[in-house]
């Protein structure tokens, strides 16, 4: 199958079988939606895991639009906007942070369904040489990119 939209032109393929992917609807779907940056830059948090029940009292008080907690049993993964980590940052004196990232949305609901739509821009963006860390909410996909590659990444996405 050959996807065009703007330059995100290629055929989607499975790697590991080398089969080309038949989910029909995803040429429809990226007609249909663009991907944004959120405006906001943003600071991945890598907490210990002891450290839940205080991450999760002072989320409460996060009002930003976008923020994203991992709960797994070795480490809390926490992406907020830099604004919102600064009040937060003294409760976490071993915290691990990377930053600055934005984050890139898919502006459009995507059936629970679907196969291979994440692989098609994941393939765009590594295409251009942009490093990406995926991120799923219930209905919509985003990629989290360093800020220095989101022009490149905008660009490779169409």
């Amino acid at each position: 199958m050959r996807i065009e939209k703007g330059s995100l032109a290629f055929s989607i393929l499975n790697s590991q079988f080398s089969m080309p992917m038949t989910d029909a609807r995803i040429p429809l779907l990226l007609g249909q939606a663009r991907w944004q940056a959120r405006p906001d830059r943003f600071v991945l948090v890598a907490l210990q895991p002891k450290e839940r029940v205080l991450v999760l009292q002072l989320l409460a008080g996060v009002v930003a639009p976008f923020v994203q907690l991992i709960v797994e049993p070795d480490v809390l993964t926490l992406l907020l906007p830099q604004s919102d980590w600064r009040s937060l940052k003294p409760a976490f004196p071993h915290a691990r942070v990377q930053q600055p990232f934005r984050v890139i949305s898919f502006d459009l609901d995507l059936p629970d369904d679907l196969v291979g739509f994440l692989a098609v821009a994941s393939r765009a963006l590594a295409d251009a040489g942009v490093p990406i860390l995926a991120i799923c909410g219930y209905t919509k996909d985003h990629i989290l990119v360093r800020e220095e590659h989101l022009e490149r990444a905008l660009g490779a996405l169409g």
